[in-house]
């Protein structure tokens, strides 16, 4: 648990994702899943933080990819949670896959990818076909938190897929998904997503955070870190 100024954050890290619970009106949102798989292991992982799957009431998912939306049916089927994302990952989620619009950002990647991808050949989920009463993002979102009792805004934080969506928290807290990582650094990536579509539109992306007050980064992938180290590095890559 990490206690923040203003707001207690639950991390629930299951394989290479960190999920997020927040505290919301009547219960928790959850910002995104993990791979099918480890469904029983977050159960396990929320009973012992002393909460129940039911607490869930809201999941935002940070975009479609399948170690982000993995158990994400099975999450809404048990308890029947509203879903949060961008409408442009609408399509992705009903058919139950990941787009495949991106590249590997650098050369070591590209190689790291290739074995990895020898033994994930698919990048496949079981669908998420979302309803009336779930919440579709366009552009950014100044009050639909707030409205269910948290203090801060959802933020469309494209580059690493175009439906990326972050949360950035009044406290300076922002739960980025892949919009940047801490993760594979010894292959050069800094904090770039190790996947994207397009870097520019990931340093702009960087540049929306910074200006909107972000200071503590939660990636989905490694340990949180200093805001000030998207502006370095988008520096120096420029």
């Amino acid at each position: 648990m990490n206690d923040t100024s203003r707001h207690t954050v639950h991390t629930v890290k299951l394989g290479w994702t960190r999920c997020y619970l927040l505290k919301c009106t009547g219960g928790y949102l959850l910002i995104d899943t993990d791979y099918p798989k480890y469904y029983r292991l977050f159960e396990k992982k929320l009973a012992n933080l002393g909460i129940a799957a039911s607490d869930i009431k809201y999941l935002l998912l940070t975009h479609h990819h399948d170690d982000h939306a993995g158990f994400a049916a099975e999450l809404v089927r048990n308890t029947g949670c509203r879903v949060i994302a961008h409408r442009n990952a609408v399509t992705a989620l009903k058919d139950g896959k990941s787009e495949e619009t991106m590249k590997p950002v650098n050369r070591r990647i590209q190689i790291v990818m290739t074995f990895y991808m020898l033994f994930h050949k698919e990048f496949k989920f079981p669908p998420v076909t979302l309803a009336e009463r779930d919440i579709l993002i366009e552009g950014d979102n100044e009050e639909f938190l707030k409205g269910i009792g948290i203090d801060g805004v959802i933020l469309h934080t494209p580059g690493h897929t175009s439906d990326s969506i972050s949360v950035l928290l009044s406290d300076g807290s922002a739960f980025v998904g892949d919009a940047a990582m801490n993760f594979l650094r010894w292959t050069g990536v800094g904090h770039r997503p190790i996947y994207i579509e397009d870097i520019n539109t990931v340093y702009g992306s960087w540049r929306k955070l910074r200006e909107r007050g972000a200071r503590v980064i939660y990636p989905s992938h490694g340990r949180p870190f200093s805001a000030t180290k998207l502006v370095q590095h988008a520096g120096a890559a420029q």
